[in-house]
């Protein structure tokens, strides 16, 4: 029998605890007072043709947990080293939810229910009053983070060995258009002609 102040257990049981106790990410807390599983199905309120595949108009939200929490300062941990970062064991559980919270990676939450992978603390409340003096009463909201795998397809780049052909359009014959040769001296005759024409005409009132 374990003497007081000393885990029952060592760093070799954690493998055994992990699958039969309630913890996050391997730490061992109290007590879990409580713990609500949230699965929830979201579905179209459009109208669904018949004979359509219904799964593609459902899907699923992330799975949410809300675990609470108990802690104890007179309570001994599970595990040897964990909560005592501070100066007692409630003050330093609840630091702890805080550093997984603020570290933003995916956690393992192992509940009697099920084993929840990718993870994140969404939300910590804590009330503190007289009745928690000498312990912690903690809530923990935990959200599932839903991850995709994508894949990278590479096209080959098939060039034409010949090149592009233009299409070529048959022209007809084009006759040259023969210049009119007029010497000065006819031209300027003829530019005169048209003065006193138009002179007679202003005169004449037409």
């Amino acid at each position: 029998m374990a003497s007081y102040g000393m885990s029952p257990f060592t760093e070799e049981n954690i493998p055994q605890l992990v699958g039969i106790k309630t913890n996050i990410e391997r730490y061992f807390f109290d007590a879990f007072l409580k713990v609500d599983h949230t699965s929830k199905l979201t579905i179209t309120s459009h109208p669904v043709e018949e004979g359509a595949n219904i799964a593609d108009h459902a899907y699923l939200e992330p799975q949410t947990i809300t675990m609470e929490i108990g802690m104890s300062d007179t309570c001994v941990s599970y595990i040897d080293g964990q909560f005592q970062q501070k100066y007692t064991r409630s003050v330093s559980a609840y630091d702890t939810l805080l550093k997984l919270q603020a570290e933003r990676k995916p956690l393992t939450v192992h509940t009697r229910l099920k084993t929840y992978q990718n993870m994140l603390i969404e939300n910590i409340t804590a009330p503190d009053d007289y009745t928690t003096l000498f312990g912690l009463r903690v809530t923990v909201t935990l959200t599932e983070i839903i991850t995709a795998r994508t894949q990278t397809v590479v096209i080959e780049n098939k060039t034409s060995a010949e090149p592009q052909k233009t299409g070529t359009t048959k022209k007809g014959t084009v006759q040259p258009v023969a210049k009119q040769n007029i010497s000065k001296p006819v031209q300027k005759k003829v530019e005169e002609k048209v003065v006193n024409k138009s002179t007679l005409r202003v005169l004449a009132g037409k």
